[in-house]
């Protein structure tokens, strides 16, 4: 089976969710091309090609709809997989021409905005990356499977022969404006109960008293593997776990320390967005964290099992692979609900 992904490139967990999907398809005989849109940053060709290279995935960068339609004879593949709602389109344009059925992935929450629902009435098959996206797309109930993100544990490993509990506190994720106060809050509960810097790394220096800044790091493991205590959201907070560590699950918001008792809420979810507590819950959590170092070592065995047992980029894939199947089997061509393409792409 061949799969063509359409993704744009950007310093974030979803990139990184596409890349490590491509390596895991492959491992199941699935032959993956991304076919990459906007490219955000430099960072790409130093530091990703050889990563792409190394893994032997195809890729290459789209050049518009012509371009990509010409590609996409060439590599013939079975199916479609859009990762980027600004690709939505293109698969669906796409689709249309090579006769081939798309899905899409919404990887956060607004999808059920009207600028999206022609492009996933169409598409054979959409994934949820969370209960909470596949509530906004109730519309399409029918269609929408729930696949979460997974990291691979093999990779995202604690550090060797640790007995103790690691205390070293570490910040990671991508900084917008709507994130620097719950990190102005970290930073000052890591100078009140730690005493040194609180380290950071990000894609921007947000110039914190009592920080210090890092700049996005391609390669996380020595980082999550030296701290013993993560404030992170999403795919990172995944990674955090796996490598043992505890988390402290905070983007926009604070939604407290990832536990056996947080996971089984209804709600739970890895956004760090619910705000299930108040910003200066951070500095009772932390002291907690510091001062009782059994509960710590427990926390951060726990964290791994969790990873292994329920985090694992293995089974996404496996789930993945089988809903491709599930496409192919059931795709029958028709007539689409929207302009012909042949207004969008003029020969």
């Amino acid at each position: 089976m061949k799969v063509l992904l359409l993704s744009d490139f950007f310093l974030s967990g979803q990139t990184t969710h596409v890349l490590e999907l491509a390596k895991q398809l492959k491992k199941l005989g699935i032959e993956p091309h991304i076919a990459f849109g906007t490219i955000h940053t430099k960072l790409f060709w130093s530091d990703y090609v050889p990563y792409l290279q190394r893994h032997r995935i195809s890729f290459s960068r789209s050049g518009g709809l012509k371009a990509m339609l010409v590609e996409g004879r060439l590599l013939a593949p079975d199916l479609i997989h859009a990762q980027s709602s600004t690709l939505f389109q293109q698969a669906q344009v796409l689709s249309h021409h090579l006769k081939i059925p798309y899905l899409v992935t919404c990887h956060g929450l607004g999808f059920n905005q009207p600028r999206f629902r022609h492009f996933l009435a169409s598409a054979s098959a959409i994934i949820a990356i969370g209960p909470k996206v596949a509530e906004q797309l109730s519309e399409f109930r029918q269609k929408v499977h729930i696949i979460p993100n997974g990291i691979d544990t093999d990779v995202f490993a604690p550090p060797p022969g640790r007995s103790g509990p690691r205390r070293a506190l570490l910040y990671v994720g991508r900084l917008e404006k709507k994130r620097l106060e719950p990190l102005r809050y970290l930073a000052e509960a890591n100078s009140l109960l730690v005493g040194t810097p609180l380290k950071i790394i990000s894609n921007f220096d947000p110039e914190i008293p009592g920080t210090v800044y890092l700049p996005w790091q391609v390669n996380l493991v020595p980082h999550l593997q030296s701290s013993g205590i993560v404030a992170a959201c999403g795919r990172t907070a995944r990674e955090a776990l796996s490598c043992g560590n505890a988390v402290l699950l905070m983007q926009q918001a604070y939604d407290g320390v990832i536990s056996p008792r947080l996971v089984k809420q209804d709600d739970f979810d890895f956004s760090g967005n619910l705000g299930r507590y108040e910003l200066a819950d951070l500095k009772y959590d932390l002291h907690a964290l510091l001062h009782r170092p059994h509960r710590l070592k427990k926390l951060q065995n726990w964290g791994r099992s969790y990873a292994v047992s329920h985090l694992s980029s293995s089974e996404m894939a496996a789930k993945t692979a089988a809903l491709y199947k599930l496409v192919l089997h059931t795709f029958k061509p028709a007539p689409p609900s929207w302009q012909p393409a042949a207004q969008i792409l003029r020969f």
